[in-house]
């Protein structure tokens, strides 16, 4: 049976559409494309080889330093240096062992970007302990909330970059009661997962509610300028449109805007999940 040719054509529909636009390669930090890593990859296609298999990749969930992370352009030239250059170093060695379309597709796809990748290493950059999460604005970010959700594998690093864990995967602790379960209980109640996915920070209003559509499985047409209650008033109805019956399960005060429902939310303030 011949096997290479549905399997690399299988392997060229995933590079070129369910990994990540740019990958960071970890040998000279040089950005690299999806045509880039299919060149890279072809050989090791086999009939019995697993495409997840082949391409791995870290992922990082981490607050922007403000004017210190490296710019696309600094990136492509070689020139990036500072803080934010050295975080994803950092991030790299860890995991070791711009346009507006692909601006859409980067937040429509960011679920699963997640959910695919071997590693998420998270850094709560302003935390030395586990407690000292209960109080890191990280917590609080609108698009941390998926970021942990969708990984299947996630590694806690505190602000001097020393494992909070024992465990090579906080998401799976080896033991009860050990640290990871505790990072984990104090996650929750810093997060307020899932209580209050709809309360998050962030700095484009929209994103209160972009940031939430992988989480219900749901997509919606990227729309800067719209407005925040807007674009929670889109997310509510595709929601609803995929019969997802959790979006009925809020306590608050109802919309009164012409174009909302009369029994849902104006805003995502005003959303708080029962239970």
């Amino acid at each position: 049976m011949d096997w290479t040719g549905p399997q690399l054509d299988r392997f060229d529909r995933y590079v070129m559409n369910n990994i990540l636009i740019r990958l960071i390669r970890l040998s000279d930090m040089k950005f690299v494309g999806r045509g880039e890593v299919r060149n890279h990859f072809w050989g090791s296609v086999t009939g019995s080889g697993n495409t997840h298999d082949i391409i791995k990749y870290t992922i990082l969930s981490h607050r922007w330093l403000h004017n210190e992370e490296p710019t696309y352009k600094e990136m492509k030239q070689g020139t990036a240096r500072g803080p934010g250059y050295e975080k994803l170093e950092t991030v790299l060695r860890k995991g070791q062992g711009s346009s507006s379309t692909e601006l859409d597709e980067s937040i429509r796809s960011m679920f699963r970007w997640y959910k695919d990748s071997a590693i998420c290493i998270v850094h709560p950059a302003q935390s030395g302990t586990i407690e000292d999460m209960m109080e890191d604005p990280q917590t609080e970010r609108g698009w941390t909330l998926q970021e942990l959700l969708a990984p299947l594998k996630i590694k806690f690093f505190n602000k001097h970059w020393m494992s909070m864990t024992d465990d090579q995967n906080d998401k799976a602790p080896r033991m009860k009661p050990d640290r990871s379960s505790h990072l984990l209980r104090v996650l929750e109640e810093a997060t307020g997962i899932p209580r209050d996915a709809a309360r998050r920070q962030t700095t484009r209003v929209e994103d209160t509610s972009y940031s939430l559509m992988g989480i219900f499985d749901v997509s919606l047409q990227i729309a800067y300028g719209e407005g925040g209650d807007r674009a929670f008033c889109r997310l509510i109805e595709t929601i609803i449109q995929a019969r997802d019956p959790s979006v009925h399960n809020w306590e608050g005060r109802r919309g009164v805007a012409p174009q909302w429902f009369s029994c849902y939310p104006s805003t995502t303030i005003e959303f708080h999940a029962r239970g």
